[in-house]
């Protein structure tokens, strides 16, 4: 494999984690779903017996906001860490770190999120992935100013 920049190879495993940890959420959404019987559109129920067009399962719906909260940061991470990895050659330790930190607080988010649902943890949880990611952008930017 050719490598790019140093510290390579442990963001493609966090980033691959990460990816895992998106695509993991539509199956246990519709896992819920179809335990529930409640769906969101008329053929689901008409494939189903016993099913509901509804939008207020409170618990469906805090794992479909968990899902775009995700989406929301981690898609964003995956584009600055290798711009960050490519156009600002940090080290490797810098490259590794920010991803652990990342990725500990998005794992954390969903625990926080939809076991505990605490605050001011969740709030916590969540700042510091977009610490990571603010940090990524600016020194991409700062490095090419």
């Amino acid at each position: 494999m050719v490598t790019l920049f140093e510290g390579q190879d442990d963001v493609v495993w966090y980033c691959a984690l990460l990816l895992l940890k998106l695509a993991t959420f539509p199956p246990i959404v519709g896992f819920n779903r179809v335990r529930k019987g409640v769906f969101v559109s008329q053929e689901d129920v008409a494939a189903t017996a016993g099913g509901q067009v509804r939008f207020d399962d409170q618990q469906i719906e805090r794992i479909r906001r968990a899902l775009l909260n995700d989406m929301e940061n981690i898609i964003p991470f995956l584009g600055l860490i290798f711009l960050f990895g490519f156009s600002v050659n940090p080290s490797a330790c810098e490259l590794l770190t920010v991803c652990r930190i990342f990725t500990a607080a998005r794992f954390l988010h969903t625990i926080v999120y939809l076991v505990l649902q605490a605050q001011p943890h969740r709030i916590i949880t969540f700042a510091v992935g977009v610490f990571c990611n603010v940090y990524l952008a600016a020194r991409v930017l700062i490095h090419h100013f």
